[in-house]
This record gives structure tokens, C-alpha cells and sequence, in this order.
């Protein structure tokens, strides 16, 4: 359960100007060897983002980078948990890509995600 509840969190710089995933959330599965893991929302806002799962196991929100091609990167960080390096790309209503959770004591644990875009009403 551990493994699984740690699984998408990450940080670094706000994206400036007109590129932006704030008020977007997406619904993402995560893979481990191939395996599926598990679902999480990540949700941006306010160039931070979250993840409703890592939530849990205290990793913090955090501020992301955006380029123009729609390739991010954020780190989520928890004081018990280490931190999750993340980086991917937006496409249109999908999401694609990879992170790593980086924990003293354990083997880094590699995922890869993938994820659709949730429209709100």
C-alpha cells in the first residue's frame, strides 16, 4: 500500500506567461514494470500542482514548469516520504509520461502515467 500511495508526487518553478495548465485535472494511471498500479487525479492550479494520492502520505503541492510544446516537470516533496520527480507532456486531453519516487532507505521505484483529461461541467 505504501508503494502505491506515494506513487505521483513532485517541484520547481511556476510557468510564466500565456502557457498553462492551470484549472486543468487530469485522471492518470500509473505502471511499475509494466504493472498498473493505481489511479490518481493530479490537478493543476495557480501554476502549482497536486496529486490527490500523494496527498495522503503527505506530499506537498507544488510549483511546475510548462514549455510551449506542453512538456512539465514538478517535484513533489514530503518530509517521510522523500520526493517524487515528475515530467511529461500535454497533448490536446491527454497526459503522458514519467516519474521517479526517490526515498532513503529504498530502491528508487520507476513509473510511467498516462491520463485523459476530466472536462468539468
Amino acid at each position: 500500500m505504501l508503494l502505491f500511495a506515494a506513487l505521483g508526487c513532485t517541484s520547481q518553478t511556476a510557468p510564466q506567461g500565456k502557457v498553462s495548465l492551470d484549472g486543468r485535472t487530469f485522471k492518470i494511471e500509473n505502471y511499475t514494470g509494466g504493472q498498473l498500479e493505481g489511479t490518481e487525479m493530479m490537478m493543476f492550479e495557480n501554476g502549482r500542482v497536486t496529486n490527490d494520492e500523494c496527498i495522503k502520505w503527505g506530499f506537498s503541492d507544488a510549483a511546475y514548469t510548462l514549455d510551449d510544446k506542453g512538456n512539465f516537470q514538478f517535484t513533489l516533496t514530503s518530509e517521510t516520504e522523500g520526493k517524487m520527480e515528475w515530467e511529461g507532456n500535454v497533448s490536446g486531453s491527454t497526459v503522458s509520461g514519467k516519474m521517479v519516487w526517490i526515498k532513503t532507505g529504498q530502491d528508487n521505484i520507476h513509473y510511467t502515467f498516462k491520463g485523459e483529461e476530466v472536462k468539468k461541467d
